[in-house]
């Protein structure tokens, strides 16, 4: 009897070990899924990303007009307009406008600055910032792989 009592006993006390060692998991997965990361990406500023890559820009180029996403590459490459208007003072000037438009910033809204960066491998093609860059932002990019790869960025900062 003393023998049976004894296996009973590390019977149980495996079986407290395991629901430890299962508890202590689930407590470590558990803070990791819900801490308050600071979230870099968001619906928002992916959604204006790629409205905003193919807003229709005022360049013609062979009888119909850019969007911006090739308006991109007509910059990149230091092409003209069919107006003979340079593809970069469009893309500059279109871009300014959206972001103006979409985007109030200031002390007295909640997106206090925001920065808008295309570049290739080589070179930036364009930057445009405006208000002041914090450390808490809401960012998304866009890669571009039609001939050389291009990337967008656009971040909003908060704060």
């Amino acid at each position: 009897m003393a023998l049976r009592n004894k296996r009973a006993q590390e019977e149980i006390v495996g079986f407290a070990v395991i629901v430890i060692i299962v508890s202590i998991i689930l407590i470590f997965f558990l803070v990791f899924s819900l801490s308050d990361k600071p979230k870099t990406e968001s619906y928002e500023t992916e959604s204006f990303l790629q409205a905003s890559l193919h807003y229709t820009s005022s360049c013609v180029d062979n009888g119909r007009y850019l969007p911006v996403q090739d308006l991109i590459f007509s910059c990149y490459n230091a092409e003209r307009c069919d107006n003979e208007e340079e593809a970069c003072v469009v893309l500059n000037q279109t871009l300014k406008g959206i972001l103006k438009e979409s985007w109030q910033v200031g002390e007295d809204f909640p997106a206090k600055g925001y920065k808008l960066e295309i570049f290739s491998e080589e070179e930036a093609i364009l930057s445009l910032i405006e208000g002041n860059v914090t450390g808490d932002y809401k960012g998304a990019q866009q890669s571009l792989p039609k001939g050389v790869p291009v990337r967008v960025l656009f971040s909003l900062y908060y704060q």
